[in-house]
């Protein structure tokens, strides 16, 4: 009877060993290893070394310590920003932020497809040159503008393209030889400019074909 029992519990340990082992189907089991401390990703691709950050880590920097250049700088809700601005961002490819100067962009919307007349200083048509002396005139007081787009070139000091920024002239040839100065615009930004073009006033690129080849140079108004 006694070696009866003792066959019973190794009967019982053999079993209760082969039961515990992953089936010959090999299927994964339903919930994840909880020893490794890499997160899984789709495909097993993994971080490895990934460690949750202690919930106090940030708060306990003081902000009165921060450096000046360091503190975040004061947000501005994106509903402050105007319809206008919205829309020449788009225009100009570039962040609405950028885009302060109202008076300039009021300016450009008001003449925005003005058909283009040689001699035209009016909204019934206005040449390049005409044009650029308006805005220049309306936007940043400057009123002694020659109206030639040769002679505004000869008035601006000269500058290189990596140096422009809003409001300065750029020039270009686009009939005769030479390559004499015969159009003119206002730059804005990422290499755009508003010109009276003879498919009316817009905004073009200086880095599109046409332009970029006919490009002579910038320019800004001389102190």
């Amino acid at each position: 009877m006694k070696i009866l029992f003792i066959f019973a519990g190794i009967f019982c340990l053999i079993t209760s060993c082969s039961t515990s082992k992953p089936s010959a189907a090999g299927h994964a089991p339903s919930t994840p290893d909880q020893s490794n401390s890499s997160i899984q990703f789709l495909d097993n691709i993994s971080i490895n070394g990934y460690r949750e950050p202690a919930n106090n880590a940030v708060q306990n920097v003081s902000y009165n310590k921060l450096s000046p250049r360091d503190k975040p700088a004061p947000a501005t809700k994106i509903e402050n920003y105007s319809n206008l601005q919205f829309k020449y961002a788009i225009l100009e490819n570039a962040p609405v932020e950028e885009l302060k100067n109202v008076r300039l962009l009021a300016f450009i919307d008001e003449w925005y497809g003005t058909e283009y007349h040689y001699g035209g200083t009016s909204k019934d048509g206005i040449d390049c040159s005409a044009f650029v002396s308006q805005l220049m005139a309306t936007v940043y007081g400057i009123s002694n503008l020659p109206r030639i787009s040769s002679d505004q070139y000869n008035q601006t000091r000269r500058i290189h393209k990596s140096e422009l920024v809003e409001g300065d002239m750029v020039f270009f040839h686009t009939v005769g030889p030479q390559r004499k100065v015969t159009h003119v615009g206002v730059y804005l930004r990422n290499n755009k400019f508003v010109h009276a073009s003879i498919s009316g006033v817009m905004i073009s690129d200086m880095g599109e074909g046409y332009y970029a080849t006919h490009y002579v140079g910038a320019g800004r108004v001389k102190n």
